[in-house]
């Protein structure tokens, strides 16, 4: 089950973020039963997640977190502020951006890490892959 909680007053396209959702679950092997909760909120709740787990006191784009049992997978935290800023600086479209961290929350989740340069463009290669693959699919309905 995937639960959207949007704090934030900007509207994201729920549909389109459940839609994504579903297709990395199909196309990364996830048991369409494990539980994922994507939470949109401002730069202050982002900062204080990163505070209280990562001691890094500023806001972030994205954190996950992983379930704690073998029926969650997790939960992902998005700062809808940051990613309108990232969006404005990179001319991307925030409704893609959202998506593009969705995958990066849940690759996460996945065991996927960026220590190194070649970690982190693997990362973005298989994030921008998998939104590429999902766009194609819904142009096809």
């Amino acid at each position: 089950m995937i639960t959207i909680i949007n704090r934030s007053e900007y509207d994201i396209d729920e549909n389109a973020i459940l839609d994504f959702t579903k297709f990395i679950y199909k196309r990364m092997g996830i048991d369409e039963g494990k539980e994922l909760n994507i939470l949109f909120d401002n730069n202050e709740k982002l900062r204080q997640l990163n505070f209280t787990y990562r001691k890094k006191n500023q806001p972030t784009d994205v954190l996950s977190f992983h379930g704690y049992d073998g029926n969650i997978l997790g939960d992902i935290a998005i700062s809808i502020e940051t990613v309108i800023s990232e969006s404005s600086k990179m001319s991307k479209n925030v409704d893609e951006h959202i998506l593009f961290l969705v995958a990066h929350g849940c690759l996460h989740l996945l065991g996927f890490e960026h220590n190194t340069m070649g970690e982190y463009n693997k990362m973005l290669t298989l994030q921008e892959n998998l939104l590429k693959e999902w766009k194609y699919e819904v142009s096809k309905k």
